[in-house]
């Protein structure tokens, strides 16, 4: 089964391989996402996992909820991202998606909420 947050373990907690590669492995070239309604492409999400990237100490993802059926795949987790000054960020995040038949994720769509970071 596809795993959003082991994506994101390795997108933003495993700063030493290669961002592609990490795209490659988890996502298709057509790959889209929202979040909160905003669809952007895989180049810009690639931007932004860049960007994310350096301002990411230490990240750590629990997941609350996760099922998977066929090509549909639905998840409920919280991350909380330690940044280099050592402040912490939280939320919690909805996660539905569309997997390929390779088992990478194709679509996603997620809602954020901010969450206490304890």
């Amino acid at each position: 089964m596809p795993s959003i947050s082991a994506a994101l373990h390795e997108l933003l907690g495993e700063r030493d391989l290669p961002l592609e590669s990490v795209l490659q492995r988890h996502f298709t070239d057509d790959y889209r996402q929202s979040t909160g309604g905003e669809w952007i492409d895989r180049a810009v999400f690639a931007e932004q996992m860049t960007q994310l990237r350096a301002f990411v100490d230490h990240v750590d993802i629990e997941v609350v909820a996760e099922v998977a059926q066929g090509s549909a795949y639905a998840e409920r987790h919280i991350i909380r991202v330690t940044q280099p000054d050592g402040s912490v960020l939280a939320q919690e995040a909805f996660v539905f998606a569309s997997v390929a038949d390779d088992g990478r994720f194709k679509s996603l769509e997620e809602l954020v909420r901010p969450v206490p970071a304890s």
